[in-house]
């Protein structure tokens, strides 16, 4: 079985990763995707929640929660199970340098897969989940494509991610109750402040 998987994984692998002279447009479009698109997430999420309601306030703080949960369990599961880069082995094509550091699971996944979990969890943010989804699945595809993750990290780390969902859903109430009114009363306490020693 394990033979089997890792013919599976190496196949896989080969089959996405970049070609020895990509295509200029590919190779620029999956290098952003796999290293940039991460801070895009991270300043839509601090948008929304710099303009949404508290009711959105709630979905961004338990996306935030199934991250940190995510990244947790990722450390905990590179001490379990050492994956070498794909570069480390001599296979496949590398776009970018890397550090040779355990492949398996992919942080950037992680965050994008938690993220996308936490949101398609409420209705009124499916859509949003959704279209996070859709960038987590890019990532996934880009980190492959550039050679420094293997199709395997990418299914560990939604793995991880449905965990982590799982977990930071029973902090749901908390969430609702304690830490976005807490949160949200500092944020107009400062702004208020900001506004009284703005000349």
């Amino acid at each position: 079985m394990w033979g089997a998987l890792t013919h599976w994984n190496t196949a896989l692998f080969y089959w996405i990763n970049a070609s020895a002279s990509p295509p200029w447009l590919t190779r620029v479009f999956a290098i952003f995707a796999a290293q940039g698109l991460i801070y895009l997430l991270a300043l839509g999420l601090v948008y929304a929640w710099a303009r949404g309601p508290s009711t959105s306030r709630v979905r961004l703080l338990y996306a935030l929660l199934c991250i940190l949960l995510g990244l947790g369990m990722n450390q905990a599961a590179g001490l379990l199970w050492y994956e070498p880069r794909p570069f480390a082995l001599g296979i496949g094509h590398t776009l970018v340098a890397h550090a040779l550091e355990n492949s398996f699971p992919s942080d950037h996944a992680v965050v994008f897969f938690a993220a996308a979990m936490a949101l398609l969890r409420f209705p009124e943010s499916r859509y949003g989940g959704l279209f996070v989804m859709s960038g987590a699945l890019l990532v996934a595809w880009s980190r492959v494509y550039i050679g420094i993750h293997f199709p395997i990290d990418m299914l560990g780390s939604f793995s991880v991610a449905l965990g982590s969902a799982a977990i930071a859903g029973l902090g749901l109430p908390w969430i609702t109750s304690h830490l976005e009114p807490l949160l949200s009363r500092w944020q107009r306490w400062t702004l208020g402040a900001l506004r009284d020693i703005a000349p």
